[in-house]
C-alpha cells in the first residue's frame, strides 16, 4: 500500500501520535499487570483473614484445615490460636499476635485498595489520552481522505 502524500507537519503530527499511542498502549498493559498482582495479593490477604476468623474460635489442641496452595489444604492441631507468623518478606518470618496480624491484614488491604484505585484512575487518564489522539487519527485520515 502506497504512502498517502500528506503535508509535512500532518505526516510529522500522524508520526507524534503513532507513538503516543503505543507508548500509552504499554502504559496500560503495565497498569494492568500491576492490578493483577494487586489482585492476587488482595485474594491472598482475603484467605488469610479467613483462617484468622477461624482461628478466633479455636482453642489449642482443636484441628483447623490450612492451606497449602492449589486448593489443597493440610489438617493441623492448633498449638496456640493466638500465637501466629507474619513474613517479612524475603522468606523472614516473626512471631505476633492474632490480633497484630489481622490489623495487619486490614493495613495492607487498605493500602492496597488505596493504590489500586490510583492506578484505575491512571488507567483511565490514559485511556481517555489514548482515545483522543486515535480520534486524531481519524480526523486527519478522514481530512486527507485516506479513509471514508
Amino acid at each position: 500500500m502506497a504512502t498517502p502524500n500528506l503535508p509535512p507537519e500532518i505526516l510529522k503530527r500522524v508520526q507524534v501520535l503513532q507513538t503516543e499511542i503505543e507508548q500509552l498502549q504499554i502504559s496500560l498493559n503495565a497498569i494492568e499487570q500491576q492490578m493483577s498482582l494487586m489482585n492476587r495479593a488482595m485474594n491472598s490477604i482475603d484467605g488469610s483473614n479467613f483462617i484468622q476468623e477461624e482461628l478466633k474460635e479455636k482453642k489449642s489442641g482443636d484441628e483447623i484445615l490450612v492451606p497449602i496452595g492449589g486448593s489443597n489444604f493440610v489438617l493441623c492441631s492448633v498449638k496456640d490460636p493466638n500465637n501466629v507468623y507474619i513474613s517479612l518478606g524475603s522468606g523472614i518470618s516473626k512471631q505476633s499476635t492474632l490480633e497484630e496480624a489481622v490489623n495487619r491484614n486490614k493495613e495492607q488491604l487498605s493500602t492496597l485498595n488505596s493504590n489500586q484505585k490510583q492506578l484505575r484512575e491512571q488507567y483511565n487518564q490514559f485511556s481517555r489520552m489514548m482515545n483522543t489522539r486515535r480520534s486524531e487519527l481519524v480526523k486527519i485520515a478522514q481530512e486527507y481522505q485516506i479513509i471514508g
